[in-house]
């Protein structure tokens, strides 16, 4: 980036002289050294709010604040006071149930005791998480064990009830899409409103219209690196439009979040990390 600058300035100072190719060549590495300092250093650290308001019936008696994160990817790129920084805001929002949907760490297991301020988290109706693909790759029965004793129930392949106010939710979780074996089979009651978490959104491609009223899912990071009106660049997932918001993915109403860390590369351009507030109409 210092030899871009340096360059960059070199010939600003010679467009004034000559003008010409020389200044618009000028302009176009100041534009990109902008981008790279923005993308590097600037937006990995932002952390955006987003709220969705979603009645899970059709007539909502009452309103229940969740918390959703996804892709913390512990490891190198953020300090752990980044991430109780982040605890700390989670808190201030003050959810009644706090979902997280896998990917805890990357690289290694060992980045986990960054994520301790998470014990300190403790909404009313709980904390819940399913394991993502980098759990399983580094290893998941680590990452598994140190989220279960600071609070949070495992919700992999399982399912949980909750009452707030007089009225029945039900969470169900899915297991990761590449390493684990995600139960499609479940059946829900029609009668009680249901949010599944699941780390990657391509599970839905095996899911039927109605299973869920709400699906919550991480992995795709928005892409990390997103361009105006072109929107982003790599997505992995097989649903490649299916990268970050609000979707309706084979009848489900879904959310994708464009998560918290970042993976391969240590960036984000126009799309900062997310904390996404849900306030769900039972």
């Amino acid at each position: 980036m210092s030899v871009m600058a340096f360059f960059a300035i070199v010939l600003a100072i010679a467009g004034l002289f000559t003008g010409g190719y020389f200044l618009w060549l000028a302009g176009f590495m100041l534009v990109c050294l902008f981008l790279l300092a923005e993308g590097v250093f600037i937006e990995p650290k932002r952390l955006k709010i987003t709220r969705l308001r979603r009645p899970l019936v059709k007539n909502p008696k009452v309103w229940l604040k969740a918390v959703f994160i996804a892709d913390l990817h512990a490891g190198s790129n953020k300090s752990k006071s980044w991430y109780d920084g982040m605890w700390n805001k989670i808190k201030q929002l003050g959810p009644e149930l706090l979902l997280i949907g896998g990917d805890c760490v990357v690289g290694d297991p060992k980045f986990i005791d960054k994520l301790d301020g998470l014990e300190k988290v403790s909404p009313r109706l709980g904390k819940y998480f399913v394991l993502g693909n980098h759990d399983y790759l580094d290893d998941p029965q680590a990452v598994k064990e140190q989220v279960e004793a600071w609070g949070c129930e495992d919700l992999t392949n399982k399912s949980h009830g909750i009452k707030f106010q007089g009225q029945d939710l039900r969470l169900v979780g899915m297991d990761e899409t590449l390493f684990g074996k995600p139960d499609f089979n479940f059946v829900r009651d029609p009668s009680v409103p249901t949010v599944c978490l699941s780390h990657q959104a391509d599970n839905l491609l095996d899911m039927k219209e109605g299973q869920a009223d709400l699906v919550l899912c991480g992995h795709a990071h928005g892409g990390q690196i997103r361009f105006p009106l072109i929107g982003s660049v790599v997505v992995p997932s097989k649903l490649k439009k299916a990268d970050m918001g609000f979707r309706v993915i084979n009848g489900l109403p879904t959310f994708i979040t464009t998560g918290i860390g970042e993976v391969l590369i240590r960036a984000r351009l126009f799309c900062p990390p997310e904390i996404v507030v849900l306030e769900l109409g039972l």
